[in-house]
């Protein structure tokens, strides 16, 4: 009896330690489990955090770069504005310069021309260069046979000169060191003043017609109205001990052919402007 007992009661501690080990490794596979799940959890917060924070990263660079965006546009409109306000100030020099440039440029256009509209108007007098004692207002003229004719370049120097139309081809006047000066005058019949246009340049011309079958003119070259360059001398007379003679023709003190002579009139005459 007792070693039946002993029996039963080996069986049951057996049964009893089998059920713990049993219990045990349930346990741990439950643990495991749980750690299993837990780490999975983890993981997915893990996962879920990191794309939280990609998302936040994300959304923080596309303020930042809107932001950048936003201020190299005003960066670029502050440059804009201010090479247009740099741009407006220059134009604005520029125009300035300009404009005292030109009251400059036409100061000095007006200076030379200056004297001869006080002449016109009676202000100044002008004086003879030959004869610096002797001076004349525009007062002293008869106006009912001088009239104020145009400007022209008479002496080739880039500035005009003042004719006054009158008898004997009037006079001509040159303004120099704001005075004003007689340039050129009609005397009589032997010297009637002009002006032609030859080989480019304007020469003032003197013509004498005074006799019958005889006529000479001379002509001058300026380049500005105290500097004579050249002279010229030409005309045609006749032998008075032998009128039966042909006329002379001359060039300068040298006898030329009559088509010579006919062709150097022709080239000179057509382009003489009578002041008279």
């Amino acid at each position: 009896m007792n070693r039946y007992k002993r029996i039963t009661i080996l069986v049951c501690v057996f049964l009893t330690a089998l059920g713990i080990v049993a219990c045990g490794q349930a346990k741990e596979d439950e643990f495991a489990a749980n750690q299993q799940e837990s780490d999975i959890r983890t993981s997915k917060g893990t996962e879920s955090q990191i794309n939280e924070d990609e998302i936040v990263n994300e959304e923080e660079s596309f303020v930042n770069q809107k932001e950048s965006n936003v201020q190299t546009v005003e960066n670029t409109d502050s440059e804009a504005k201010e090479d247009e306000t740099i741009d407006a100030k220059e134009t604005s020099v520029n125009q300035q310069e300009n404009i005292v440039q030109a009251v400059e440029n036409a100061d000095l256009e007006t200076t030379a021309e200056d004297p001869l509209d006080l002449f016109i108007n009676g202000s100044i007098s002008a004086v003879d260069p030959a004869d610096l004692t002797w001076e004349f207002y525009i007062t002293d003229l008869n106006m009912d046979s001088y009239s104020i004719g145009e400007k022209v370049d008479l002496d080739n120097d880039g500035e005009n000169e003042l004719i006054i139309c009158g008898p004997y081809g009037g006079i001509y006047l040159d303004a120099r060191d704001n005075k004003v000066y007689k340039f050129a005058g009609g005397d009589g019949t032997a010297l009637i003043l002009s002006y032609t246009y030859y080989n480019g340049d304007i020469w003032i011309m003197y013509s004498n017609r005074s006799s019958a079958g005889f006529e000479c003119y001379h002509m001058e070259k300026f380049e500005g109205a105290d500097n004579l360059v050249a002279e010229m001398n030409f005309g045609e007379e006749f032998d008075i001990n032998n009128v039966e003679a042909e006329l002379k023709y001359t060039l300068n003190g040298t006898e030329i052919t009559y088509d010579e002579y006919t062709a150097l009139c022709s080239k000179i005459f057509a382009a003489e402007m009578n002041t008279n």
